[in-house]
C-alpha cells in the first residue's frame, strides 16, 4: 500500500506524497528530533517533545532551545512546504546515565503519539530503539554504555506501508507519561533522552 498527494493512495505503488505540486518540492530522508532533559531527582508526570521549537526557551532547562537540542521550526507542527511521512520513531538515551536511571525510565512510563487528536502510536519505549548510539569495548574499570536496542539501523521498528503522512501545519504531539508516582533519578545525568521522527520530508527548492 503507498501513498499519493497529500497522503492519498497511490496506484502506481511508489511513494509520493507531495504536499505542493508534483517538482515543486525538495523531498528526501530526514529525520525530526527534540531532547527531554531533566536534571537527576524526581520526575514530572508528563513531558511533552516537539512542543518547543528552536529559539523558544525549554521549560525544563530555562534556556534557549538551540540546533542541538532539537530541530523543530514550530511547535507541534511542520511549517508549509515541510511534512512527514513517519517511516519511524526512536528514542535514544544519553550514555552519559546510568543504566539503573534508564531502566526506571523504561519501567515506569508510556508514550502516546498522536496525529490531530487521534493515537497512531503509543507503548513503551524499549519497543522503539533509535538505531545509534555508542557501542565497543573498553579495558577501563568502572565503565559501561547502555543503549536502547542495538545501534543499527536494521535493528529499529520500520512502519512501511503503515507509514503516518503528517501534513504542513496539521498538529501532531507526543506525550510521555509516568503514571503514578514518577521514579527518582539519582545519576549524574539525570534524564538526556533524544525522541525522533524518522522518514522522508518536503523542502522548498531554491
Amino acid at each position: 500500500m503507498a501513498y499519493g498527494p497529500q497522503g492519498t493512495m497511490a496506484a502506481d505503488g511508489g511513494r509520493n506524497t507531495n504536499a505542493i505540486m508534483a517538482g515543486w518540492i525538495d523531498r528526501g530522508p530526514w529525520y525530526y528530533y527534540d531532547t527531554v532533559n531533566v536534571a537527576a531527582g524526581a520526575l514530572a508526570a508528563q513531558y511533552s517533545p516537539f512542543s518547543v521549537p528552536i529559539g523558544a526557551q525549554d521549560p525544563l532547562t530555562s534556556t534557549t532551545k538551540t540546533k542541538l537540542a532539537t530541530n523543530m521550526l514550530s511547535g507541534n507542527s511542520f511549517p508549509p512546504p515541510r511534512c512527514l511521512l513517519l517511516m519511524q520513531l526512536g528514542f535514544y538515551f544519553s550514555s552519559r546515565m546510568t543504566k539503573h536511571d534508564i531502566d526506571l525510565v523504561l519501567d515506569n512510563c508510556y508514550f502516546e503519539f498522536r496525529i490531530d487528536d487521534k493515537i497512531f502510536h503509543e507503548g513503551h519505549m524499549w519497543e522503539y530503539g533509535a538505531g545509534g548510539g555508542l557501542t565497543g569495548v573498553s579495558t577501563q574499570n568502572a565503565e559501561s554504555v547502555y543503549t536502547n536496542g542495538m545501534p543499527s539501523p536494521f535493528q529499529v521498528k520500520r512502519f512501511d506501508d503503515f507509514s503516518k503522512y503528517i501534513a504542513p501545519l496539521q498538529r501532531f504531539s507526543m506525550v510521555i507519561n509516568f503514571p503514578g508516582t514518577p521514579p527518582t533519578l539519582t545519576g549524574p545525568a539525570g534524564l538526556y533522552l533524544v525522541c525522533i521522527l524518522d522518514g522522508l520530508t518536503d523542502r522548498s527548492v531554491q
